[in-house]
């Protein structure tokens, strides 16, 4: 499992998170503000934000509440459906594009964005929620997509030496959380390139990223070998 710190990679620099906002009551409040109906995009960012923080922080006897906290007020689709906004939205000035926490200006673009809402799916896989992220969930104009579709999605079309280590980095570890399922080998027969991405990452620069990639490919085969004689799967053995 990916430790629940792996939020702090995108926290402001010396932000300090309090354990007592990581409660139930606290993650419903910030569920409540992801609504397309609670306000503007500004507004729903920072939420996202405090939802982040707030998730990579809970205590263990909050875990399970948290958990069904997220399914009741259904987190995946709010936070896909929310992604999914802002990538279609007309583009803001990079300068423009923040968030005001306290005294602190943080930038809060489609990347920053991007990354606050795998940070959530990471950590809520690693609380137990992985099932919620198996789901498919219902977009804007008809689409439809799964939280474990997005990072698939995601290492696909992601180039870590191009800029996206820390994309990439979030990327395997919400792979890693989900990998440990049938469903894993199931959703990467649409995605043919997941097994080389994944091993291309050995040579990754950030420790994790090749601890984590490998992870997935051990859950990934450990699976396969339960049902087939060999290693790796063919495009057949996937669907």
């Amino acid at each position: 499992m990916a430790p629940k710190e792996v939020g702090q990679n995108i926290t402001a620099a010396k932000y300090q998170q309090t354990t007592s906002r990581a409660t139930p009551e606290s993650v419903r409040k910030e569920l409540k503000k992801l609504t397309a109906e609670s306000g503007p995009h500004e507004f729903r960012k920072r939420a996202l934000h405090d939802l982040a923080h707030a998730l990579a922080y809970v205590q263990k006897q909050h875990e399970v509440k948290v958990v069904e906290v997220c399914k009741e007020e259904d987190v995946t689709a709010l936070l896909l459906s929310l992604l999914d906004e802002l990538e279609k939205a007309p583009p803001v000035p990079a300068a423009e594009d923040h968030i005001r926490v306290g005294r602190r200006t943080l930038a809060m673009g489609p990347l920053e964005s991007k990354l606050y809402v795998m940070s959530c799916f990471v950590n809520l896989s690693y609380l137990g929620g992985a099932g919620q992220l198996r789901v498919r969930t219902n977009l804007p104009e008809g689409n439809a997509k799964s939280a474990l579709e997005l990072f698939l999605e995601t290492l696909a079309q992601t180039i870590e030496a191009a800029g996206g280590e820390s994309i990439m980095f979030y990327t395997v570890a919400g792979l890693y959380n989900l990998s440990n399922h049938e469903s894993f080998a199931q959703a990467t027969a649409a995605y043919p390139t997941t097994l080389a991405k994944l091993e291309s990452l050995e040579s990754s620069p950030n420790p994790d990223t090749v601890k984590y990639a490998a992870g997935c490919i051990e859950y990934w085969k450990r699976h396969h070998l339960t049902r087939n004689s060999s290693w790796p799967p063919s495009e057949q053995q996937r669907q």
